[in-house]
């Protein structure tokens, strides 16, 4: 049974590590597996999403760079156009200071002019300096906004404008009269009507620069809508230049759907406001509206581009350029994007079916080697498992042999004693039989066969010494015999059994018993408890031995009752007790207080043997003191505990 078992446990060793390093290595590989798979699909998602991101950035910053680069011309421009207002204005200042000059103050009283002469004079010079396309024109005020020059408006000559608004409720002229008020000069900013056009009134920017002779003001406008026709001429041939991508264009139109800029040349000037995509959505239509609503953002549509006009779907970036009211859209195609991003995506496809091998690879060779080490580590284990096998038999052999002879040697040391006790018990009935033999053959010798009494006695006492004997001999055989048997018996016969056994010894010692035994009956094996209780019982008697010459009365105490369905024996004497020193000791194999030659040290071990293996109890030894008949004692107690059933 047991090598069955043996070969059992080996081949669990041996192949049971397999099924689930096989099953392990299986759900790792597929972990890494779905999870390489998740972190293809993760970085394919992550990819379109920054492909995509990262397109949109670029035309994003590609509009705003175009815009600001827009903005900074048109300050740039204002800043120049200023500049030349001014510079205009003083070379208007000087004419008119040179021409008062040489007509009011000439020496030749012929050529001599009045101020008013002079002043015409100067009208004169300074309308004949004017832009052409009457783009450009000096203008005269008073200090109380009266016109005093308008080259092409002669009617608003002479009129008063100082309460004259623009178009937003500006008091343009006000900023002249200030301006003579403060002897100083100043730029402005109004919105007027153009010479040619007396419907819409434009963005206007003028000089203005005091005239001391006539306390008036002379000053320059230049409308700003004529300037920027150049410059965005200027801007739109620069923007032609710039790719945002490849072959990707800016383009550009104007509020009302016109084409200003275009990678086809053919839709340049032409309005494309209703042009409608492949299906039928007026996409530029929408765009424009989206501009104007949100100023800037993004926006799909489907375009067309190539040759064939292929058509895609397209993200645009859009923002509206308010001072000009140009929309300036740059976008991307997503079919295009996408080629980008499939390829990208196939490459990572290939490293990730590049890790998944390697994976299925090395989960593999890792399978193979921890079966391996496996069959190895069961073999390493089988052949400890056989030789400890081996040495535990032996030692198995070698401690059964050891008990027997325990047991042995226990039996001979308490045969040798039980045969002294036979010697002790039987000397009295033995002296008994002898005296009244003697008692027979002197009535007998003197044949005085009428002392029947007598003689009646003698043969009364020869039975009862003979019962005696019998009884005796009966007691020692059982307490001898090997019966192994479990029983039902009372503790309480068992202790009758063991003074009938040990009487002898304890007469003439001056030993009190004083017993308080309960009528507890257990089922276990009762001739092993007798030993026990001689062993237990004859080492008090030996300690009293030892302090025979002591005044002290000498006692031993057994107290036996039931408690938690066991039963509890406990016998405590009064002679000092076990020395600490030794009293963790008392219950190893051939340990002895007493002299070797007497004892053999193991009554002790043998017993603790038989309780605790024998009958599942327990057995414990601790010095106590108490207190009896006013008497305080120390000594010895030893405690039994059987479990009743």
């Amino acid at each position: 049974m047991f090598l069955n078992s043996e070969k059992k446990l080996l081949n669990i060793i041996k192949f049971g590590p397999v099924l689930p390093l096989l099953l392990l290595s299986l759900i790792i590989t597929l972990t890494l597996i779905n999870q390489t798979k998740k972190d293809l699909s993760n970085s394919i998602k992550y990819i379109k999403n920054e492909y995509l991101k990262e397109n949109k950035i670029i035309i994003k910053n590609e509009i705003n760079k175009v815009v600001n680069l827009i903005n900074f011309e048109i300050t740039k421009s204002e800043d120049s156009l200023k500049e030349l207002l001014k510079q205009r204005v003083y070379e208007a200042h000087e004419v008119a200071t040179t021409i008062y000059n040489q007509t009011i103050n000439q020496k030749d009283q012929d050529k001599k002019l009045s101020k008013e002469q002079a002043f015409e004079l100067i009208k004169f010079a300074l309308t004949g300096m004017s832009y052409k396309d009457e783009r450009g024109y000096f203008f005269m005020d008073d200090i109380n906004g009266v016109k005093l020059m308008q080259p092409f408006n002669e009617s608003f000559v002479g009129k008063n404008f100082s309460e004259f608004t623009d178009a937003n409720g500006y008091k343009f002229i006000q900023k002249r009269i200030e301006v003579i008020k403060n002897k100083s000069e100043s730029f402005d900013e109004y919105y007027w009507y153009k010479p040619n056009d007396k419907k819409t009134t434009y963005k206007k920017i003028s000089f203005y620069k005091y005239f001391e002779p006539y306390n008036i003001s002379i000053g320059i406008g230049e409308y700003v809508v004529d300037f920027e026709t150049k410059l965005k001429e200027k801007v739109l041939s620069w923007l032609d230049r710039i790719k945002s991508g490849s072959n990707q264009y800016i383009f550009v139109y104007n509020i009302d759907g016109t084409c200003l800029l275009h990678s086809k040349k053919e839709y340049i000037g032409v309005n494309r406001l209703n042009i409608k995509d492949k299906n039928g959505r007026l996409f530029l239509k929408d765009a424009l509206s989206f501009a104007q609503r949100n100023k800037k953002g993004y926006i799909n549509y489907l375009s067309s581009y190539n040759n064939n006009y292929a058509s895609s779907n397209k993200i645009s970036y859009i923002q509206y350029l308010n001072n000009w009211e140009w929309i300036i859209v740059t976008g991307f195609y997503l079919d295009k994007l996408n080629k980008e991003i499939t390829k990208k995506e196939q490459e990572l496809v290939k490293k990730n079916n590049d890790l998944i091998n390697k994976i299925l690879l090395i989960s593999f060779i890792l399978t193979i080697i921890l079966i391996l080490m496996s069959f190895y580590i069961s073999n390493i284990i089988a052949k400890k498992f056989n030789n400890y096998r081996k040495e535990l038999k032996k030692e198995s052999n070698k401690i059964l042999e050891k008990e027997k002879l325990l047991i042995q040697q226990s039996k001979m040391a308490m045969m040798g004693e039980m045969i002294g006790n036979i010697a002790h018990q039987w000397k009295q009935p033995l002296s008994t039989i002898r005296m009244s033999n003697q008692i027979i053959k002197f009535e007998k010798e003197d044949k005085n066969i009428q002392e029947l009494e007598d003689i009646d006695y003698a043969i009364k006492k020869i039975d009862d010494s003979v019962v005696y004997l019998a009884n005796t001999i009966d007691d020692f055989k059982n307490f001898f015999n090997p019966n192994k048997d479990t029983c039902e018996f009372s503790i309480e016969d068992t202790f009758k059994k063991t003074f009938n056994l040990i009487d002898s010894e304890f007469k003439n010692l001056n030993i009190s018993i004083i017993q308080d035994i309960s009528d507890v009956k257990i089922f276990a094996y009762q001739n092993e408890l007798l030993q026990v209780l001689i062993n237990i019982i004859k080492n008090a008697k030996d300690e009293f031995t030892k302090n025979e010459n002591s005044n002290k009365k000498h006692c031993l105490f057994i107290n036996v009752y039931k408690q938690n369905n066991n039963a509890i024996i406990k016998i405590k004497d009064n002679a000092g007790g076990i020395r600490a020193d030794v009293l963790d000791q008392i219950f190893d194999a051939y340990f002895t207080c007493k002299n070797e030659i007497d004892n053999t040290g193991i009554g002790l071990h043998m017993s603790k043997k038989i309780i605790e293996d024998n009958m599942n109890g327990k057995l414990e030894a601790t010095n106590v003191e108490y207190t009896y008949e006013g008497s305080l004692f120390k000594g010895a107690e030893f405690v039994i505990t059987i479990p009743i059933s």
